[in-house]
């Protein structure tokens, strides 16, 4: 598969209605004929957070990459952001595009979304993926709290905050960023709000045991949000969890070196 180009990438978004009402916008890419892998992006990301990643994975494999409920080019209800919730709607959406079973790769959010995915209806997944995520409560406090709860529309692309909140431990293409800066800053400030809210009122550890499905967990050497204590709580309670720390990386592993983390993901994804 080509480089992708960043311009044209929202264009190549198509819509998947879903029973509950909601409207999904999703990419494939790939071999459309291979084993289904449920792409997941971060919190405030899009589809387009795989874009770095996907030349370098889809040989053989159909990628399908949505945003998630509230983000990019999906409808944006006034409630409902539970993890859940978002989770039901995905496993909605595999249903509707006729996938039994997949493979699902999480990414901080997208992650939490893997796990909830295995744990609840395990039948339609066959590997997890879970990078740079957690499994402990968020908290009302902090860098990141202390900046949602101020934020109100419009939210500058190139403000402060948003560029921060955007930017890797390792230099990552500008052009790229420059997409996902104004894609971050088109949420609402009330999902903003929302998401990040809910979060800090559920605790997904207790489920954890409940995942069956061959899982890999995936953190960056640097990751201050999914800390190395976050990771060893995930791999005690998940049986027979592997976990790979890349060195030099940040939190958005997979925008900081894409095929190094493609290479992980595929190498883990064929094994028997």
């Amino acid at each position: 598969m080509k480089p992708m180009f960043q311009d044209d990438f929202a264009s190549s978004k198509q819509g998947c209605l879903l029973p509950n009402g909601i409207r999904l916008a999703y990419v494939e890419l790939g071999d459309l004929r291979g084993t289904p892998v449920l792409l997941l992006h971060g919190f405030t990301d899009s589809a387009r957070s795989w874009s770095l990643v996907a030349p370098c994975l889809a040989a053989g494999l159909r990628l399908i990459a949505p945003d998630l409920r509230g983000h990019g080019h999906s409808d944006k209800p006034e409630g409902c952001y539970a993890i859940p919730e978002l989770a039901h709607d995905l496993r909605l959406f595999l249903a509707e595009l006729g996938i039994a079973q997949a493979h699902v790769v999480g990414h901080s959010l997208g992650g939490r979304l893997a796990q909830a995915l295995a744990e609840r209806w395990p039948q339609i997944v066959r590997k997890i993926v879970l990078m740079s995520t957690s499994a402990v409560p968020r908290e009302r406090a902090g860098w990141l709290w202390n900046n949602i709860v101020g934020l109100r529309d419009p939210i500058d692309p190139d403000g402060d905050f948003v560029r921060e909140w955007c930017t890797g431990t390792v230099p990552v293409d500008e052009e790229f960023l420059i997409h996902v800066r104004r894609e971050c800053a088109a949420v609402p400030a009330r999902i903003w709000h929302s998401v990040y809210y809910e979060q800090t009122a559920y605790d997904p550890l207790p489920l954890l045991r409940d995942i069956s499905a061959p899982t890999l967990i995936m953190r960056g050497e640097h990751d201050d949000i999914a800390t190395s204590e976050h990771q060893s709580q995930m791999l005690a309670a998940i049986g027979g969890a592997k976990l790979i720390t890349l060195p030099g990386l940040g939190h958005n592993m997979h925008w900081e070196a894409p095929d190094l983390v493609a290479g992980h993901i595929r190498s883990f994804l064929q094994q028997a």
